[in-house]
């Protein structure tokens, strides 16, 4: 989705090349000694074949206006072949109809939603997908870093610097209809410093359930898109049983980056890191949508076990219809001199959970991997950038287009000083963000790499930040 999601080297770096950008370079610290709060009107659905293991040290208080996942006293383990045991000092209340594993909505993508910033204030672009069409909205954006997001038929922005999650308004984008403070009330997340909480990507399951993936806290938020304020936080997942040992991060963050949807399972991209370098190989989480509880992708080994990437530092990742989860991961060293082109694309089954003998690298795309779109169960393009040599660490971004069955890179489809995201519409075109100083803007292409645009759609007076079609 963005190139804020990937290794930064730098506070510069962040701001400059990132697409969906979170400028912090002062990770919050974890508080250890936070509860587990569950609001009141959010159930857990047990499920029959799963196995759920409760601390009996843990205290799961029903408070609506607060929600902290304890790093440390909750233990949430996951095994396909064996039976549920509850502690029966924990109270878990079994809906059957809460939590659905589909958000079951219905609508027309008929607009793109474009947002904008040059990291010291941001704004918005609103037009038509077909013909594709954009012009400048005159509303300045809450946050100056935001990105828009649709799920579900609900259309989110993630206001970063604040910590928020705004609902917005179909009928008069893009007003905000409700504000969700993810900063607990009960301060462990408290102060003005922005960038405790960090949301990155938002999941909708139903019509009063999200996920809200959190780049600065070992967890997900649960919240009821439906409510306005605190009490909108409803739950909390906890990731810290996922995180590495090698993790000395005082955060307590596994950077989780991007959250989607395959099949019956919820993936989530961790990223790994520790003072923004990655400490071991990414994974991704694996979650039961209809409870919220973590699946180990490896029952014969303990502990619980995420899906263990080739790549280190996963910064997008991409569907496809046949089940496929396809990861862009960047490497070590990304967007930096000197440049290792030490990332890969990669697939996993999402049923298996094991990996598809399918991968591009980074030495065959000539830079590091930022944003991709799948084309079909094989083909895609990836925004890569590369570094010039012998000019102060400039370079170039490129749109390229690849092919995993054949392990083989194609032509080149656009080439620009600074790209952001590259999305695919509902129609199956790529639109592509081009932040260059001069010409920002977004460029459209068929599937096939024909222009639509003879010039970048205009995306008013700053570069574009984050795309979302909306209906």
């Amino acid at each position: 989705m963005s190139l804020r999601s990937k290794v930064i080297a730098s506070f510069s770096l962040l701001c400059v090349s990132a697409s969906l950008t979170a400028c912090s370079d002062d990770p919050a610290p974890a508080d250890a000694a936070t509860d587990v709060t569950v609001d009141a009107a959010t159930d857990v659905t047990a499920d029959a074949a799963t196995d759920v293991t409760v601390d009996a040290a843990t205290d799961v208080a029903a408070d609506a206006a607060t929600d902290v996942s304890d790093a440390g006293a909750t233990d949430v383990t996951v095994d396909a072949v064996t039976d549920v045991s509850v502690d029966a000092a924990t109270d878990v209340s079994v809906d059957a109809a809460t939590d659905v594993s589909d958000a079951g909505a219905t609508c027309v993508l008929s607009r793109a939603l474009l947002t904008t910033s040059n990291y010291r204030v941001g704004g918005y672009a609103l037009g038509a997908i077909d013909p594709p069409s954009l012009a400048e909205v005159g509303a300045m954006a809450p946050d100056q870093d935001h990105g828009a997001v649709e799920s579900g038929c609900i259309v989110y922005e993630l206001l970063r610097g604040n910590d928020e999650l705004a609902v917005l308004d179909t009928t008069r984008l893009p007003a905000i209809a409700r504000r969700i403070p993810l900063r607990t009330a009960a301060g462990a997340d408290g102060g003005a410093a922005p960038y405790q909480v960090n949301p990155y990507d938002v999941l909708t399951l139903s019509p009063t359930r999200a996920w809200v993936v959190q780049y600065q806290r070992p967890r997900i938020a649960i919240v009821d898109p439906t409510r306005d304020g605190p009490s909108a936080v409803v739950g909390a997942i906890d990731l810290t049983p996922l995180r590495s040992p090698a993790d000395v991060d005082p955060s307590g963050a596994l950077e989780a980056a991007r959250i989607v949807r395959a099949g019956r399972r919820v993936f989530v991209a961790l990223q790994n890191l520790s003072a923004y370098t990655p400490v071991t190989a990414g994974t991704l989480a694996v979650i039961d949508p209809s409870t919220g509880v973590l699946i180990d992708a490896d029952p014969l080994t303990a502990p619980l076990d995420p899906v263990v990437l080739t790549g280190r530092n996963p910064v997008d990742v991409a569907t496809t219809a046949g089940g496929r989860v396809v990861v862009a991961s960047s490497g070590m060293v990304a967007f930096a001199p000197p440049q290792m082109l030490d990332g890969v694309i990669e697939a996993i089954d999402a049923t298996s959970l094991r990996p598809v003998a399918m991968r591009v690298t980074e030495m065959q795309l000539g830079g590091d991997l930022g944003g991709l779109v799948m084309l079909d169960e094989s083909r895609g393009w990836a925004v890569v950038t590369r570094l010039a040599v012998g000019d102060g660490g400039a370079g170039d971004a490129r749109v390229i287009e690849f092919d995993l069955a054949a392990g083989t890179v194609g032509r080149t489809i656009y080439t620009a000083a600074s790209l952001g995201s590259i999305v695919r519409d509902p129609l199956g075109r790529v639109w592509v963000l081009d932040r260059s100083s001069g010409r920002e803007g977004v460029r459209v292409f068929r599937p096939d790499g024909t222009a639509l645009t003879a010039m970048a759609l205009p995306s008013g007076m700053y570069p574009p930040t984050g795309l979302a079609f909306v209906p």
